[in-house]
């Protein structure tokens, strides 16, 4: 077992059995692409606005489903299944077009629940209140990004919303008992160890009731691509970014669930760092570095509260 508590872990737990996420693109955009917010996106965000490069974006969400699901249950044997709309801003429409996509999902047998990843900005008050009532007749997690509790941070990778925003989004989710979970970047620019954890440390004291953290990929065809090339934009090394995962992890909630804990791809679709191509073996290293230290999810808390 991992030292800290994995994403399937809990589905296991919730579910009886492990479940899968199908993702999806329905072809949403984000506030800071069409003018209102901003344009062109956040600076490391390609063209696919995050989505899995299995979606097939030429299709429909049922037959992105049911190609998901059946690719899916051939290669795992999988009998449920979850519904990740997952590219773009996924609650950035009327409610009425919401209603229809997420119906669309759950009208699969198999598909126990949705997950939507969206942005502070695109959740007022009356998407709230549909999520809730999706949330009591079936699974919803509701994934906001942050990437950085630095505003200044926000504003150089074009976010287009403030660390404000997001806590009081987390703030008026949790009043209608919604699962939350959010997205941090570790290496973004200018940004130190210390300013990293400290989002950590401000995630940690928030309700939120998930995490996924993952290094700063540089992708093909962003603003940050140009930034790279020209020597202008570092990116982690695997052993700082190890150290910072660890580091994180014993700061978080023992009973917060760990999503992911490092981004992958493929060397068509990311420059660098080059060891995004391995995930497996970061993740190893991760669990070594806490077993180096004796520590693990939770550790740094359960020694202030004993002190």
């Amino acid at each position: 077992m991992p030292p800290y508590r994995t994403f399937n872990n809990y589905l296991k737990e919730h579910f009886g059995e492990r479940v899968y996420r199908v993702p999806i693109d329905a072809g949403f955009t984000c506030p800071n692409r069409d003018g209102v917010r901003a344009f062109g996106g956040c600076t490391f965000c390609d063209d696919r606005g995050s989505g899995a490069p299995t979606i097939d974006v030429a299709v429909s969400v049922r037959e992105q489903l049911e190609k998901g699901i059946n690719r899916i249950r051939r290669r795992y044997k999988a009998n449920k299944f979850l519904a990740y709309f997952q590219a773009f801003s996924n609650t950035y429409a009327p409610e009425a077009s919401l209603r229809q996509l997420y119906d669309v999902a759950l009208e699969f047998p198999d598909v126990a629940g949705i997950c939507i990843g969206t942005r502070p900005d695109c959740v007022d008050e009356n998407i709230l209140d549909m999520l809730a009532e999706y949330n009591e007749k079936t699974f919803v997690w509701l994934e906001l990004g942050l990437q950085s509790a630095f505003n200044k941070t926000l504003d150089k990778i074009n976010r287009g919303h403030s660390a404000e925003e997001f806590f009081d989004a987390v703030t008026r989710a949790k009043r209608r008992n919604l699962r939350v979970a959010t997205h941090l970047i570790f290496g973004l620019p200018d940004e130190t160890d210390e300013e990293m954890l400290e989002t950590v440390r401000q995630v940690a004291e928030c309700p939120v009731d998930a995490i996924k953290i993952h290094q700063l990929c540089i992708y093909k065809g962003t603003p940050m691509e140009m930034d790279y090339r020209l020597g202008n934009l570092p990116v982690l090394d695997e052993d700082r970014y190890v150290r910072l995962v660890a580091d994180a992890l014993e700061m978080l909630p023992p009973d917060m669930v760990i999503m992911r804990l490092v981004a992958e791809g493929t060397q068509e679709e990311i420059i660098a760092p080059a060891w995004s191509f391995e995930k497996e073996r970061i993740m190893k290293k991760i669990d070594a570095e806490l077993a180096q230290r004796g520590s693990f999810q939770g550790s740094k808390r359960l020694a202030v509260s004993q002190v």
